[in-house]
């Protein structure tokens, strides 16, 4: 396929789903305090990196490209999921202690909330250098496919 056919599509497909998370973006802000039109920019960006440098010359449409990008979640995106996903566990224990009070499970979910929050500073961390990690592939000159202006 032509790859600059290619890039106009990836280029719509991206706006229209910036559009359609643009309406969501009120109340559902998973995007660690950066607008969806600012990640998509970002992405898109890489993409038509990627694009130029043949990483998706085996997809027929603008569409397919984007779909897979999609599916290859980051790490960095998937301890984010995991602080999220303990940070609601630690809700749930919580509002279950509060009905219970003195049932035996209590003590367990205390214990288990503890646990959850000695590991939360830890995932923050190996998040934030997994993020450092990312940006540094994609903005690296010497790296294939990342940045620079050389």
């Amino acid at each position: 396929m032509d790859r600059d056919l290619l890039i106009q599509q990836v280029k719509s497909e991206y706006a229209r789903l910036a559009q359609l998370e643009n309406r969501e973006y009120v109340t559902n802000q998973s995007y660690s305090g950066v607008s969806p039109e600012a990640y998509y920019e970002k992405t898109l960006e890489k993409a038509i990196r990627d694009i130029s440098a043949g990483k998706y010359d085996d997809c027929i449409s603008g569409q397919q490209v984007v779909e897979r990008i999609a599916n290859r979640s980051t790490k960095a995106r998937r301890i984010q999921n995991t602080i999220e996903s303990t940070l609601h566990n630690m809700e749930i224990a919580e509002e279950i202690m509060a009905l219970k009070p003195d049932d035996k499970n209590t003590q367990d979910l205390k214990e288990k909330n503890e646990r959850r929050a000695e590991a939360i500073p830890q995932m923050i961390r190996e998040m934030k250098e997994e993020l450092a990690r990312e940006e540094l592939d994609a903005e690296s000159p010497n790296v294939i496919g990342g940045g620079g202006n050389g």
